[in-house]
């Protein structure tokens, strides 16, 4: 059994799978739909392993929940957080790590092909350059493919003790006849050339946060156990 994560250098991701990160922001613009893709043309491989989900318990076992929200509509929906834990708030300092601590999520997004940030025409906008991401489980789905969302010491214990993690470097060679896919049957990459990492991926759910989308580790009940409308489908 082994649940250690990728250790991927930032340049090896960005090759791999066409993921881009911004170390200030944190944001992650991943390979898109067909007419939404990103520059990288680099094609990797994945690991004999699909991806694997679980669901995992709620945050707060035991304690009075409020009535439950109606789900609600978010109409940007450019920029997602991926949350590390069921934990809108605490911060995590990385084992190990000089780095300040992290939020308690990752920003994702879709990165327009072609947008230069030199001309934007509205540079007061923080996510302009990022398109609308019309499915945020999946587009979490991906960034939890890459070992990014694992974090030493802070959300290794999500990973069931049965789960083969990949080896560290570049994704094995697996059978386009076998291509992996989210918790709803799509598959993580439309483009069957961006090949997976095979890192573990938590039944996902998606939330509304400060009128943004919330991406949250956890069954259908989280929203309402954080006291927290589900986004409306």
């Amino acid at each position: 059994m082994k649940k250690s994560t990728n250790a991927l250098g930032l340049a090896a991701l960005i090759a791999a799978s066409g993921i881009y990160y911004t170390s200030t922001t944190l944001a992650t613009a991943v390979a898109a739909e067909p007419d939404q893709s990103s520059s990288a043309t680099a094609h990797a491989t994945a690991p004999s392993n699909d991806a694997a989900y679980a669901a995992i318990p709620g945050p707060s076992v035991g304690t009075t929940h409020p009535a439950t929200l109606a789900p609600v509509a978010v109409k940007d929906k450019r920029d997602i957080r991926c949350y590390y834990r069921a934990d809108l708030t605490s911060e995590y300092h990385i084992e190990g790590s000089s780095e300040a601590p992290r939020a308690p999520y990752m920003g994702t997004g879709i990165e327009e092909v072609g947008f230069d940030a030199r001309t934007n025409p509205t540079p007061e906008d923080p996510s302009s350059g990022l398109l609308q991401v019309s499915d945020p489980i999946n587009q979490c789905s991906r960034v939890w493919d890459s070992g990014e969302m694992i974090l030493n010491g802070i959300n290794q214990d999500l990973i069931p003790d049965d789960f083969i993690s990949p080896s560290q470097g570049f994704p094995a060679e697996r059978t386009l006849a076998q291509p992996a896919k989210d918790q709803n049957g799509n598959p993580l990459y439309p483009d069957p050339n961006i090949r997976t990492f095979g890192n573990y991926i938590p039944f996902l759910t998606e939330c509304v946060v400060d009128g943004r989308v919330g991406v949250i580790p956890g069954t259908a009940e989280v929203c309402n156990e954080l006291g927290i409308p589900s986004l409306i489908k």
